[in-house]
């Protein structure tokens, strides 16, 4: 039979985890809220950026000359900016993110590169000996989308030099406290029904009709497309941190309810033992009174 002393180690050991728990739920709690405000403000600037774009997608001197508009060739190389999370505790998070890129290579069936902005699925991806290019890792906490700006250069590189067909982006869209998505959008060749295939969330477009524009469009194109795709990687980063928050959060509180009901478990059956403890002493007191 477990003796007292060890129910009593239990116990306090449960009881340490659920501090721990409950103090990684609150600060998991103040993390989503001040991210989240940085994920909701960033949305109206790249849709009106997409709005832009979309523009000049509809201009066919445009169309005609930029190669970010080419249609993309089936079998060339597909670079990947793959967004997960930076620390574990966050339940399903990293796994379900990184059921995307499964489907994208079953998509695809070509060669995948990676550039990877999270520790997690930089580690998955090693483990399983795909192609890594770039780490952005510290750019998981970026607060202003210039931050971004060498990662966007290299995407946009790669592209125009032909290292790359395509380029797509790997994320977590956050929709509510108890739903993230897993999205894959495609940043280049940029493609006016790309939302419905990469699965972002643009407001309705209303074409504004024939625009014009002075200077050379190649400069025009390189510039907007910099920042544009800039826009989307700091949503993107975003939104994919207050969603690996709020999992951190919600496994960290469904952690606390379990330690709460083990913790309750264990002190019945230790006041069951010491029960028992005192009805044997009792028993051994009466038996010993009445030789």
């Amino acid at each position: 039979m477990t003796s007292v002393r060890e129910m009593q180690e239990r116990i306090h050991s449960i009881e340490s985890i659920g501090q721990l728990t409950r103090a990684l739920q609150a600060v998991s709690a103040s993390q989503v809220r001040s991210v989240r405000s940085l994920s909701e403000n960033s949305r109206p600037y790249t849709d009106l950026a997409w709005q832009v774009v979309t523009d000049l997608y509809h201009e066919p001197e445009f169309y005609n000359q930029s190669i970010f508009f080419r249609p993309a060739e089936a079998g060339t190389t597909a670079l990947v900016v793959f967004v997960s999370a930076d620390r574990g505790l966050a339940g399903s998070f990293p796994t379900n993110i990184y059921r995307a890129v499964v489907e994208l290579e079953r998509k695809l069936g070509s060669q995948l590169e990676f550039i990877t902005v999270g520790k997690k699925g930089r580690d998955m991806l090693q483990r399983r000996r795909k192609k890594i290019v770039a780490d952005f890792s510290g750019l998981s906490t970026a607060t202003s989308f210039h931050e971004l700006k060498a990662l966007s250069t290299i995407l946009i590189e790669e592209f125009e030099k032909d290292h790359v067909g395509q380029v797509y982006l790997i994320y977590t869209e956050y929709e509510s406290m108890s739903k993230f998505t897993p999205m894959i959008h495609r940043l280049l060749p940029f493609l006016e029904e790309s939302s419905a295939e990469g699965g972002a969330s643009y407001s309705t477009v209303r074409h504004r009709g024939s625009c014009i524009y002075e200077g050379d469009p190649d400069v025009i194109m390189h510039s907007l497309l910099t920042r544009f795709i800039r826009m989307e990687l700091f949503h993107a980063i975003t939104s994919s941190k207050v969603s690996e928050h709020t999992s951190r959060m919600l496994a960290m509180n469904k952690a606390t309810e379990n330690a709460d009901e083990i913790i309750a478990q264990l002190s019945l059956e230790y006041n069951k033992i010491r029960q028992q403890l005192i009805t044997n002493d009792l028993l051994d007191i009466i038996g010993g009174s009445t030789r």
